[in-house]
């Protein structure tokens, strides 16, 4: 099981090494989900320990550590579907 707290730490992370002082469309996609699956924002401090739906667990984790096919690992950037 995979907290809120923790997926957005990882998330955030990513987002720190791909876009150094700035947001990739990653991340802004992992907050959108966030505010529609859960309707919460991820840094949320009152739903910081809810377990987050697996799929959607799964789904950002493979964007954090760079295997998801939808984002460039190395800029966060959407490609092309």
């Amino acid at each position: 099981m995979t907290t809120l707290a923790t997926l957005t730490r990882w998330m955030s992370d990513y987002n720190h090494a791909v876009a150094p002082g700035g947001e990739c469309a990653a991340w802004g996609d992992y907050v959108a989900d966030c505010h529609a699956r859960l309707d919460c924002a991820p840094w949320s401090d009152d739903h910081a320990d809810r377990v987050v739906p697996a799929d959607m667990a799964e789904y950002w984790t493979s964007v954090a550590d760079g295997t998801c096919p939808d984002y460039d690992a190395t800029d966060g950037s959407r490609l092309p579907q």
